[in-house]
């Protein structure tokens, strides 16, 4: 970073869980930390076993409490207690690091109480609406009050800048994921025998699982040759189980639960034939950079937010149908086109390495904070 950062930075998270958002926010506070002194208010004990010892470390007394933050988080004194752990820090400035619009509020509030500049690091700007969340559309009318409590906004991908563009007037950076690994494995062939996986937290409304058992039914009665891998826990994971068994084809399908990034990294390359990706939404798909950096084949429903990536036909299904992901299944290895992966993985990863995610922390709060390191 640039002389133009001489102060101090703070960040902060109410997170109770360890995740993505979680980890690039550690990331991004370390990086800080190179030229700035960094304090970081933290709920999840993993921020501390994850922070360099330079970033002034702070364990707050509570946490962002679901469902409905957005109500709960105003109650047990919160916002008090952020404020007082920020009036003794003396700190100049706030950068939030919430996973969604709802958390991190007992911090916001607290800092415009003390009149400082806030930074929100956010990878979801979708709606609760959007999300399918419980009550949405009440949340979303509390969450319009919110928006402009914020000073400056971050995102990841030029989709979510367009989402936040809905309800933010101001400038919006975009600090694009950088990739997961320093590899960039063959592409593999795929074959009529396929191992196919699918990585992420088990929720329906978000990852959409629940297509993988009309998915399986369908090549299990065109006798096709696959194994199927849900790499991944979470609150849909028994009724999955469930519905699997209902159709009879539970021995197609092996959980394993979650699994260390150098293991996912491992089957990726070694195991895995196909990743299948069929979310409705994201903020940024890790998980299909972490295939394409292991040379894995991928498979995506053709969510909204894929636009931004351009993938060939080949390559999507029409979200939400199972007879389109599997007959692009059983197509798959008379379709592939390895010039046209390896261009599709130069592509996306540029920009995207451990380098230019520094490089582009540092341009970022260079300019965000290139009028002082408060208002």
């Amino acid at each position: 970073m640039s002389s133009v950062c001489k102060k101090s930075v703070s960040f902060y998270s109410d997170a109770p869980e360890w995740g993505g958002q979680e980890i690039l926010s550690a990331r991004i506070a370390s990086i800080v930390a190179e030229t700035c002194d960094v304090t970081f208010f933290y709920s999840c004990d993993k921020f501390a076993e994850n922070l360099p010892a330079s970033v002034k470390r702070i364990k707050l007394p509570y946490h962002a409490e679901t469902p409905f933050p957005i109500i709960r988080d105003r109650f047990k004194g919160k916002t008090r207690k952020a404020k007082e752990l920020f009036q003794k820090e003396n700190i100049q400035n706030l950068v939030l690091c919430p996973g969604n619009i709802e958390r991190c509020l007992p911090g916001l509030w607290a800092a415009k109480k003390l009149g400082v500049l806030t930074v929100s690091y956010l990878p979801l700007a979708f709606t609760q609406s959007e999300t399918h969340a419980n009550l949405g559309k009440i949340r979303d009318i509390l969450a319009k009050r919110i928006y402009h409590k914020v000073d400056h906004w971050i995102v990841n991908s030029p989709y979510q800048k367009r989402l936040m563009k809905r309800f933010v007037s101001k400038d919006i950076e975009t600090l694009l994921n950088p990739l997961a690994w320093d590899i960039s494995a063959p592409a593999k062939k795929p074959q009529s025998h396929m191992n196919i996986a699918i990585l992420g937290r088990i929720f329906f409304e978000q990852k959409g699982q629940d297509i993988l058992p009309d998915i399986a039914l369908r090549l299990k009665e065109s006798h096709a040759d696959v194994h199927f891998l849900i790499v991944g826990e979470g609150p849909h994971e028994k009724i999955l189980r469930q519905r699997l068994q209902d159709k009879g084809i539970e021995d197609l399908v092996e959980f394993t639960g979650w699994l260390p990034s150098d293991k996912v990294q491992e089957r990726l390359i070694n195991d895995i034939d196909l990743l299948l990706v069929p979310s409705h939404f994201e903020s940024g798909p890790i998980v299909l950079f972490e295939a394409l950096q292991c040379g894995c084949p991928v498979l995506v429903a053709d969510a909204e937010y894929t636009d931004d990536y351009v993938l060939p036909p080949w390559m999507l299904f029409k979200e939400g149908s199972a007879t389109d992901a599997a007959d692009k299944i059983l197509h798959y290895a008379e379709n592939w086109n390895e010039p046209q992966f390896l261009d599709l993985r130069e592509r996306l990863f540029q920009d995207r390495t451990d380098e230019d995610f520094k490089r582009n922390v540092s341009r970022i709060f260079d300019k965000l904070f290139a009028g002082g390191f408060h208002k």
